[in-house]
């Protein structure tokens, strides 16, 4: 039996001080007497909860590989850009680079991955044209030279005949509880007649992030001049905190999801998909005494 694990993770947002911090990042400031000197920056309560949580996940998707191979894709939005400086840890956009490549040594070092694949997310988090993506795969590939480690827009991933196709940005999770889902099998659906309209197969996967928000992933199936085939969307949440951009873009959602995504490849068959996540309440809680 062969089996792989695809680790799926995104917006971990890198250099946002509700995003995700490495506590063992250190930057560089200047003394008193303008000499760049060694810098640790003290994480905030968010980072201080979201580090070990991903952590905890990054085991998880390892235990759930076991011994058998397990890659990575970064989908994307790994710093958080200059385009909202409010929330930067600092204002160095080399720092942004250093942080992000913290935040994805634990795959190397702990998960033993070899095979990484960095997306190109948002233009305004990712300093153009994906420049942070370039700037860290080339940093892990100076510190793990055995890794096939390389950065895209838009990636097809063949696994034994199970066709990934991966890109930051994708289909709106939904405005309203019961419509959540509704606009991704639509595009699913859009997906797939795009592809058999031009006589190609529909990847058996897609992925998707950029919303940081959670919806279980959307199976679609057509039948098309006779055979069947079968889409499964899958949309990774992030691990960074909601700022006042993400308050005003979420219309005041009271709640946020954190996790990542493993899929399993079993002899050329898509097997389990397998979530680990943690979803917060982000309201102040009172209680008005008499």
């Amino acid at each position: 039996m062969r089996r792989v694990v695809i680790g799926v993770v995104s917006d971990t947002h890198g250099g946002h001080k509700l995003g995700l911090l490495n506590p063992e990042t250190t930057l560089q400031q200047e003394d008193e007497s303008g000499n760049l000197v060694p810098w640790i920056p003290k994480l905030t309560a968010t980072q201080e909860h979201l580090w070990p949580l991903y952590m905890e996940h990054i085991a998880k998707v390892k235990a759930f590989a076991g011994n058998d191979r397990l890659v990575l894709i970064q989908n994307g939005d790994g710093t958080q850009g200059t385009k909202y400086p409010d929330h930067l840890v600092s204002t160095r956009m080399s720092d942004q680079i250093v942080i992000g490549v913290q935040n994805l040594r634990p795959w190397f070092e702990v998960a033993d991955v070899t095979w990484a694949r960095l997306t190109k997310g948002t233009s305004s988090h990712v300093m153009g044209e994906g420049s942070s993506e370039i700037l860290i795969a080339e940093q892990l590939q100076a510190l793990y030279p055995n890794a096939d480690i390389s950065v895209l827009y838009h990636g097809l991933l063949d696994v034994d005949g199970v066709e990934a196709d991966y890109a930051h940005h994708g289909p709106y999770p939904g405005s309203r509880n019961w419509l959540r889902g509704n606009v991704a099998r639509y595009d699913v659906r859009s997906y797939m007649l795009d592809e058999l309209s031009s006589g190609r197969t529909p990847a058996r996967l897609l992925l998707r992030g950029h919303y940081h928000q959670w919806i279980p992933p959307e199976t679609l199936s057509l039948e098309f001049m006779g055979e069947v085939y079968t889409t499964t969307l899958v949309m990774t949440p992030s691990y960074c905190g909601m700022g006042a951009h993400g308050h005003q873009a979420t219309r005041s959602a009271f709640a946020q999801t954190f996790g990542m995504v493993a899929i399993e490849i079993v002899d050329g068959k898509l097997g389990e998909i397998r979530v680990f996540k943690e979803t917060v309440d982000l309201r102040t809680k009172e209680r008005l005494d008499d």
